[in-house]
């Protein structure tokens, strides 16, 4: 298969060197940084609206910034926001998942094009599945939305924005190689004829890793096909196909040489969107996720467990806006999960919600939401979840709001169905290790409050600043607990927690050719039963990003992050020590459509662990170049 990618990036450097001269731009327009407060955002309540009047904290990453930070994986992106903490471990096809304001992983949704894709197996999502070519922009909302998106969403959300054709003919291709053998390939080409329009993405990214059996092999492919109807509707059906294959050498402590990762997922997703009267806007969604997972314990002969979800989903929203002051949206949802696993048989739920959300601007310089949502599951019954949201604009420059909502997650397949496994160990033993684990199918949700409140200022269009604090408090948490009576690890809701903390956020363009976004999260994370810290929660965050264009040719960036220490066990006895890693990253415009990267991972070549037991890599070193055309 590695033969594939040295095929295509000879390909792609004849390309480079047989562009004809016509190609050429009249002129390269010079980097002129700015922020836009009137830039579109969908994610806060399925339905546009402009970044300034949104009552809650978002993010939006745009394409160009995206290709700037030289990032291989969208996790590289995502880890330079703040309140984020992005979970390694170990380089490319190792899982990447994440934190949001120390909520646990499973407890942030993550979408694409508003359609959910953590796994149900787990909770999770590996940002390593997720294609970097295929991506037109990313918005993060920071704060609980389980208002209009149900289940998971109370960390935040990740919802990523696909590509689409446009007016002009576009094709893209990426060729990167670097250290460890990586080698990381990508076309993408999009167009609009009349009323249809296309966009096309493959990726394909090897490394053979930094460890042994850490290897790693991935083939991305997705399709994006629009009709605009007429002015007022539009139609978008999107799929897409992803295998990767990988070694899983586990800790340094209790390395296996034999250990496979196999990963298939298939998707398909068709989307309306519209209207039939002024004023008034129609949301149907349909999906439908394939996620299989093959873990192979021995190749010779193969002893290998397999699990398959899926989950079929329809999505439907209604909205509509009287006197310009006063929206108004309505939604239902149905999902149903299945499980194929050679361990946990062939279990199966649905769950279905409603949803009312209001929103009020008032004096012309704030609004006022509100939201409540239902949802039912078959297997442990409703939760009712309301949300209030304002904020409020002082000289049009300094922004005030706040927020309260409940949000809930849902048990996983594995919290309710994992297999039995017994470990054989002698009946004397069992009160201390255990006579083996299995799933539990009493357990209920996960249940959070959430407040938060802050202060935005904008001046000038070149500088923004944030400050915002937060306060979650949880309970019913799920744990593995040993039972006294049978003696069996079982998944119950037995813990709570309390997260509160700050997040610190400015970011400038005052010169016109550097841009700059430094933030700091300041966070409390403790188990409310024992007053212990929660497990890898630094208590400090910090984050800088800077990219600076002198010339029209070229652009330079470096991002920093720092953490503090994080323990590693629940009695708070063992921590990973403060970490400080810089990455930087070199742009060369030799054309409008030729651009040359170059950049430096872990430029200090810091040994470091994201997770007990597993290194990151040291200084690496990659190069490439994109053309466009």
């Amino acid at each position: 298969m590695r033969k594939k990618g040295y095929f295509l990036s000879l390909v792609f450097l004849s390309l480079i060197f047989s562009l004809p001269a016509e190609v050429k731009a009249e002129a390269i327009k010079s980097t002129n940084y700015a922020i836009d407060l009137g830039e579109l955002t969908v994610t806060a309540s399925k339905i546009e609206q402009a970044y300034r009047h949104s009552t809650q904290n978002i993010s939006i990453i745009p394409n160009n910034e995206l290709s700037s930070m030289g990032a291989i994986e969208v996790s590289e992106v995502l880890n330079l926001l703040p309140s984020v903490d992005v979970v390694e471990y170990g380089t490319y096809g190792a899982v990447r998942s994440l934190r949001t304001r120390g909520t646990y992983p499973q407890q942030t949704l993550t979408l694409i094009d508003g359609r959910p894709i953590n796994t149900p197996r787990d909770g999770l999502t590996d940002f390593n599945q997720v294609p970097l070519s295929n991506i037109e922009r990313i918005e993060v909302v920071r704060g609980p939305a389980s208002t209009i998106y149900g289940a998971n969403a109370v960390g935040g959300i990740v919802n990523i924005i696909t590509k689409t054709g446009q007016d002009k003919m576009h094709t893209e291709v990426l060729s990167k190689f670097g250290s460890f053998s990586t080698k990381q390939t990508s076309l993408s080409h999009g167009n609009k004829i009349g009323k249809l329009n296309y966009f096309l993405a493959y990726d394909y990214l090897a490394s053979h890793g930094h460890r042994d059996n850490h290897d790693y092999l991935s083939h991305n492919a997705n399709t994006k096909l629009g009709y605009q109807i007429n002015e007022n509707n539009h139609l978008t059906v999107s799929s897409g196909y992803f295998k990767s294959k990988a070694g899983s050498p586990g800790p340094l402590n209790f390395p296996d040489l034999d250990n496979r990762l196999d990963t298939f997922k298939k998707y398909i997703d068709l989307t309306y969107r519209g209207k039939f009267v002024e004023e008034q806007d129609l949301y149907i969604k349909l999906f439908h996720n394939i996620d299989r997972m093959e873990f192979v314990w021995t190749p010779d002969p193969i002893n290998k467990d397999a699990h398959q979800t899926k989950i079929y989903g329809a999505d439907a929203q209604i909205s509509h806006t009287f006197f310009d002051i006063f929206r108004t949206a309505a939604g239902a949802s149905f999902q149903e999960h299945r499980l194929n696993s050679s361990l946990s048989g062939k279990p199966s739920y649905n769950l279905k919600g409603a949803y009312l959300e209001s929103e009020t601007d008032f004096w012309g310089n704030g609004s006022l939401k509100f939201g409540l949502r239902w949802d039912d599951y078959s297997n442990f019954g409703d939760r009712l979840n309301p949300s209030a949201s304002l904020n409020f604009w002082l000289f049009d420059k300094i922004k005030l709001h706040a927020l309260a909502a409940k949000s809930f997650r849902a048990p996983t397949f594995n919290d309710l169905y994992w297999p039995v496994e017994d470990w054989g160990l002698p009946a004397l033993w069992w009160p201390f290790f255990g006579r083996g684990a299995q799933g539990n199918l009493d357990i209920g949700p996960e249940k959070a409050t959430s407040f938060e409140a802050g202060i935005s200022g904008y001046f000038f269009d070149k500088f923004k600043t944030d400050l915002t604090f937060f306060k979650t408090e949880f309970k019913d948490l799920i744990e593995w607990v040993l039972n006294p009576n049978t003696f069996w690890w079982t998944p119950d809701n037995v813990s709570s927690a309390k997260i509160q903390g700050a997040e610190f956020e400015t970011e400038f363009a005052l010169v016109e050719h550097l841009k700059a976004n430094l933030n700091y999260a300041y966070l409390e994370a403790t188990d409310k039963q024992t007053g212990k810290w929660l497990i890898y929660r630094p208590r400090h965050l910090y984050k800088l990003k800077v990219f600076y264009s002198p010339t029209k040719n070229y652009e330079v960036g470096i991002t920093t992050i720092y953490k503090t220490k994080r323990f590693t066990d629940t009695n708070n006895t063992v921590n990973l020590p403060s970490a400080c890693t810089v990455n930087f990253s070199f742009n060369y415009l030799l054309n409008e459509s030729i651009t040359f990267l170059f950049e430096v991972k872990n430029l200090f070549d810091r040994q470091y662990q994201e997770q007990q037991g597993y290194p990151m890599p040291g200084r690496a070193f990659y190069a490439g170049a994109k053309i466009s055309f």
